[in-house]
């Protein structure tokens, strides 16, 4: 058992105390008074998980139908169906419902239908046809939901209810809850589609880049296909500089990673002095027709922590000028803050939170490292009543810092994640610490600002 194993069940034992207490008296048990309590929160009370029925957390994709409409972003060529023209209906205890209507055609046979939740202020539940199929306690980031086999055809009622009263809460003591959210999409993507990816990125003595690419696969068939999934490298001036194809038999349900690796010559390395980025095209192919088209950016850098507890970019020491920043509610209005600031000096920016995907993109662009935030601020606990030494709250400490992990992984602006604010420190914390630290090929700094000089960060 090594040392830290140990620490950690010591200072279990240490905090039963303090454990007890927080269980019965400081925590805040909310008391529900809508007309409609969320099965997963009437279960949670209970001890259960925060979030039933909604897809693992991943890297923010967009499904196309064609390889051009992937690389110029076209909203026409998106396998996407934006919710709009909501009906908003006030419930009891400060949540709000939102109820809009889906026609399901024939089109939607040979797809999955797939609801995104965005930015939402508060917990999450979704409705289908007045049936509850999903809930979420940590809707800020990105909530997903599988819809297919909960619609029926033709027109079908969609609901999204944010809560503001919900027993988790207590994570989220340092903000507002707010009965909104920020967009709602449905995702239509084929039945054997893109799930996810990781594009690690290094380079060899000869400067070469180095790209190791994971590219997941997700079969929502009963039956097996062969399949050819590919990958195309960009540079900025949209030439192709590398790719590659492979064949991939899928299984039952299955979920496979297909692996391809390249060497890039004279590549042109991201920094906040140069923000070099290329473009990442992903495809699949059946019967040699197109599936599904998806493209994201892509940085070519490295991101290390030195012993001496320097963070180094591309081998260099990296000095800090910090500043605060978020989603301004549009990409223009974002831009021009986060230029302002590029331009004053400033190098690395400070999210409150878990941003919109668009968010990172621009720091991309611009040339902002990013040090990312969990969604767990729990401002105005102390030591003897804070959800960090909670056991009971492991699962959802563990929940949201993996939320924030899995959805900005890829971005190269992102160097460094933290893991909460104002949490005191516990267990709770400590093991979400180590669950990051064991990600496979991971080396960018966990950070917790107020660790005191103890556990739960690198810094």
């Amino acid at each position: 058992m090594s040392k830290r194993t140990l620490f950690a069940a010591f200072l279990t034992l240490l905090c039963a105390p303090f454990v007890t207490l927080a269980q019965t008296d400081d925590i805040p048990i909310f008391d529900w008074e809508i007309d409609r309590t969320p099965k997963a929160v009437e279960a949670f009370e209970k001890g259960a998980p925060s979030s039933h029925n909604m897809l693992v957390h991943r890297t923010a994709l967009t499904p196309f139908a064609t390889r051009e409409a992937a690389l110029a972003k076209s909203e026409e060529g998106q396998l996407v169906a934006v919710l709009d023209k909501w009906q908003i209906d006030s419930l009891a205890g400060g949540a709000v419902r939102y109820t809009t209507r889906f026609k399901r055609n024939y089109r939607h046979d040979e797809s999955q239908i797939i609801l995104r939740v965005e930015g939402a202020g508060g917990a999450v539940s979704v409705e289908v046809n007045d049936n509850e199929i999903g809930y979420t306690s940590s809707g800020r980031g990105r909530s997903e939901f599988d819809l297919t086999k909960k619609l029926q055809e033709n027109y079908n009622t969609i609901s999204i209810v944010v809560h503001t009263l919900y027993r988790s809460r207590a994570l989220e003591a340092g903000r507002e809850a707010s009965p909104t959210f920020r967009r709602a999409v449905l995702l239509t993507p084929p039945k054997v589609a893109v799930s996810d990816y990781v594009a690690a990125t290094s380079f060899n003595s000869r400067d070469e880049g180095l790209l190791n690419l994971g590219v997941v696969m997700q079969s929502y068939l009963l039956n097996s296909k062969e399949f050819e999934v590919g990958y195309e490298l960009l540079d900025s001036e949209g030439k192709i500089i590398a790719s590659a194809s492979k064949e991939l038999r899928t299984r039952m349900l299955s979920r496979d990673t297909v692996s391809f690796f390249a060497r890039i010559p004279n590549v042109k390395k991201w920094s906040h002095k140069e923000p070099n980025l290329y473009t990442l095209l992903l495809y699949t192919r059946h019967e040699r027709r197109p599936k599904e088209f998806t493209s994201v950016p892509i940085g070519f850098r490295t991101v290390e922590f030195s012993d001496e507890g320097k963070v180094l970019i591309n081998g260099d020491a990296l000095l800090l000028h910090p500043v605060g920043g978020e989603w301004l509610g549009d990409a223009s209005t974002t831009e021009e803050y986060l230029r302002q600031q590029r331009s004053k000096g400033y190098n690395t920016v400070y999210v409150p939170a878990m941003q919109p995907d668009e968010f990172y993109t621009l720091c991309d662009q611009i040339g902002l490292y990013v040090r990312d935030q969990a969604d767990i601020d729990c401002t105005g606990s102390n030591r003897s009543n804070t959800p960090s030494n909670n056991p009971e709250w492991k699962g959802l400490f563990s929940e949201r810092i993996m939320e924030m992990y899995h959805s900005a992984k890829n971005h190269p602006s992102v160097v460094m994640f933290s893991l909460a604010r104002n949490a005191q420190n516990g267990i709770c914390l400590y093991e979400s610490y180590l669950e990051m630290k064991s990600l496979k090929g991971e080396s960018r700094p966990m950070v917790y600002p107020e660790a005191e000089g103890e556990w739960n960060s690198d810094l």
